[in-house]
């Protein structure tokens, strides 16, 4: 859970130190010469009052009555108990992997015989804590420990008993469950610091706490979810532990900090944080500085909002007004166009036959008219990019469909030198409109065949992926380079001379009608271009 934020920096020192206590012990070979780890039930005596152990907990206790009350100190010396007993567990676990296979008491007791002078005894699958001094919050915080190390964190429930001694057992809850059954917010006045800890840890926003030494002292369960790192590998850690190296380097936590020291508070800042994992998120970032009663920084309080995919649909909501705005000039202009270029196409035939021309003049006609056939394939491209066809759908095995379009395609195909071969590994159903999945695989076809050399040899490879339809389309051409590939599917990029730079652009805009998508893979051998088709409703 969430460790409330401290009052002032001496606070937060002394909760780590309850927290670090029994492990500095065992860094430093702290070993009183008196008194075995656990106490076995015949050696129980009174000399165990006077232990270290109930000593210093009085000693901290005393220190903070002062600043919390009594059931919120509990609660928070228990939290404690509980992170190192987990630290410790695992440490021990990894030196001696066959621990695990025995009772869960027994693995406890040979884990806490590293804590000299701990009084704390075992009796088949009961603990018990002798009385002293500190008692209560030495029982607090042991019954932390034993939920660390339970495999399964289950609760510990403590018994005082008529001596003074606490008898503490397992549950058969787990211990965040425990204290969130009885988690009420009060109709008015403040809430206590143990519900705020709790109504953080509720969040899915990662809500951190970094101390003035720039160290993560509080991560609550938000942040575990989002970047995988659980609250015992991240506390302690230095707080760029999430930052991509880029912006390491580029200063930007330099500049986080100067805003939220001069204004107090950096709302919202958009930037990309890491995952345990190595994925890369895009967050909204909020920083608070936050002072104790002493007027002194005590550290900054952080909540990190994971907005990654509102992200990408901004960003797609944007490219596709963009296109829509392109597409509506280009449709405007092709229609200025091709009236007049049909009109011109018109008056050179009608010269052609007039003048009689030459072999030199017959060759200049030829030219003319190609270029009027070029610029009305341009006009072409122009309206079907401005002004997509409607989708009239049908349900199709897809297989059938691309042999049947192979037989349709065979005579032109050899005419034009290209020899297309199909690798149909499945025969998905999908919903497909004939005429414009037609015109994405004549596009294709038009830019493998420009820039393979006679015969260009093409393979259309279809499988069934788990999302829908996969279809590859792959030539022995150039291929795409790595800097092309992100550009070449926007509108009027090309790399020809005289292309219109929306054949792709086309093609992406057909597949998204028909609710799947375009990739350029990379190259292997040539071009690699991924089509993706969605199932038809009730087939996979």
């Amino acid at each position: 859970m969430l460790t409330t934020a401290r009052t002032n920096e001496e606070n937060a020192h002394l909760f780590r130190t309850c927290r670090d206590h029994g492990m500095e012990q065992v860094r430093t070979g702290y070993h009183p010469e008196q008194a075995p780890s656990i106490q076995t039930p015949k050696r129980r005596n009174s000399a165990l009052k006077e232990s270290p152990w109930h000593q210093w907990m009085a000693a901290l206790e005393q220190e903070l009555a002062a600043f919390f009350d009594p059931l919120d100190l509990e609660l928070g010396l228990r939290r404690a108990g509980r992170r190192f007993g987990d630290r410790l567990a695992g440490h021990r676990l990894e030196e001696n992997p066959t621990l695990a296979a025995k009772p869960m008491a027994e693995q406890a007791e040979i884990i806490l015989r590293q804590l000299i002078g701990l009084p704390l005894r075992r009796q088949e699958d009961v603990f018990w804590l002798d009385p002293g001094e500190g008692q209560k919050g030495l029982a607090a915080w042991c019954a932390g420990l034993l939920e660390g190390l339970h495999a399964k964190h289950l609760a510990v429930r403590t018994t005082v008993l008529g001596d003074g001694s606490v008898r503490l057992h397992w549950a058969v809850s787990g211990a965040r469950a425990e204290y969130r059954t009885g988690f009420q917010i009060s109709a008015s006045g403040p809430l206590a610091p143990y519900q705020l800890a709790q109504l953080a840890d509720l969040s899915t926003d990662a809500i951190l706490f970094v101390d003035g030494q720039r160290t993560i002292r509080a991560w609550n369960k938000g942040a575990e979810q989002m970047f995988g790192y659980r609250a015992s590998d991240a506390i302690g850690s230095y707080y760029d532990l999430l930052v991509p190296p880029n912006l390491v380097q580029s200063g930007e936590l330099g500049r986080i900090a100067e805003e939220t020291e001069r204004t107090g508070t950096l709302r919202n800042y958009v930037t990309k944080r890491l995952t345990k994992d190595g994925r890369e998120l895009t967050v909204s970032l909020t920083r608070t500085k936050v002072v104790g009663i002493d007027g002194q920084v005590a550290g900054y309080g952080v909540i990190l909002r994971d907005i990654t995919e509102a992200e990408r649909l901004k960003t797609a909501l944007d490219t596709a007004r963009h296109l829509s705005h392109i597409g509506e000039l280009a449709s405007q202009v092709a229609h200025e166009v091709r009236n007049p270029l049909a009109g011109i196409h018109g008056a050179l035939q009608i010269l052609r036959r007039r003048l009689d021309p030459d072999p030199n003049e017959v060759e200049v006609f030829d030219n003319i008219g190609r270029e009027i056939a070029r610029l009305d394939r341009l006009v072409t491209d122009l309206m079907r990019f401005g002004r997509p066809a409607s989708s009239h759908q049908k349900e199709v095995d897809l297989a059938d469909w691309l042999q049947e379009w192979h037989r349709r395609m065979a005579l032109e195909l050899e005419q034009r030198g290209a020899e297309v071969h199909l690798d149909l590994q499945a025969n998905p159903k999908v919903q497909l409109d004939f005429q414009l999945f037609e015109q994405v695989l004549r596009n294709l076809l038009e830019n493998s065949l420009e820039a393979s050399e006679v015969p260009a040899q093409i393979r259309l490879q279809l499988e069934q992926a788990p999302d829908g339809a996969r279809l590859l389309f792959r030539d022995q051409g150039p291929g795409f380079s790595e800097e092309i590939r992100a550009e070449v599917l926007q509108p009027f990029f090309t790399t020809k001379t005289r292309g219109s730079g929306l054949g792709l652009p086309i093609c992406v805009r057909h597949l998204g009608t028909l609710g799947g998508g375009l990739r350029l893979l990379p190259n292997d051998g040539g071009a690699v271009v991924e089509l993706r088709l969605p199932y038809s409703v009730g087939a996979s």
